[in-house]
């Protein structure tokens, strides 16, 4: 069910709306391979009406399932909007969508979760990301790979011939 605010009752007192939005309702088109939503968002907002728009404030919170950017592990984080806020008109050309007397607002919560989103999530702030591997022996250094990590960089670029 969506995230809906009966315009009636908003006319004559502010609404708190206090619950989970599945994630089947707000982001069942949301394809990322990084980041996934694990469990429902949830939210806690205060509605009211200003003239003929709405005014959305509260705060919201969903689990995520991300993979590391450094290190590809799956791990799993608390993305919080502790100060979510939307101004939504209710007529024109950007008004929200109406079904009778309700409003439905999962368009103004998706919009912000979406944003608010990590584009490079980090397991842990100091990851350093996958190890680096060498070859065991490169013939063309003419040494192993733990003869050349003892030495500078370039001592492997001035042993190669050319």
């Amino acid at each position: 069910m969506p995230l809906q605010v009966n315009l009636r009752l908003l006319e004559r007192t502010p609404q708190r709306l206090v619950g989970e939005l599945p994630v089947v309702e707000f982001a069942a088109d949301f394809h990322d391979e990084v980041v996934r939503f694990a469990e429902p968002l949830k939210y806690d907002l205060e509605v009211e009406r200003q003239g003929p728009d709405i005014l959305v404030q509260g705060t919201l919170s969903a689990t995520l399932e991300c993979d590391c950017a450094r290190c590809l592990s799956s791990f799993r984080t608390v993305l919080e909007i502790n100060k979510f806020s939307a101004f939504a008109p209710l007529e024109g050309e950007e008004a929200i969508p109406k079904d009778g007397d309700f409003a439905d607002l999962t368009p103004l919560v998706r919009e912000d979760t979406f944003l608010a989103l990590p584009t490079k999530p980090l397991c842990r702030p100091e990851c350093r990301g996958l190890p680096v591997q060498a070859p065991a022996h490169d013939s063309r250094l003419g040494a192993t790979s733990s003869e050349v990590a003892s030495t500078s960089p370039w001592a492997a670029l001035e042993k190669l011939k050319l």
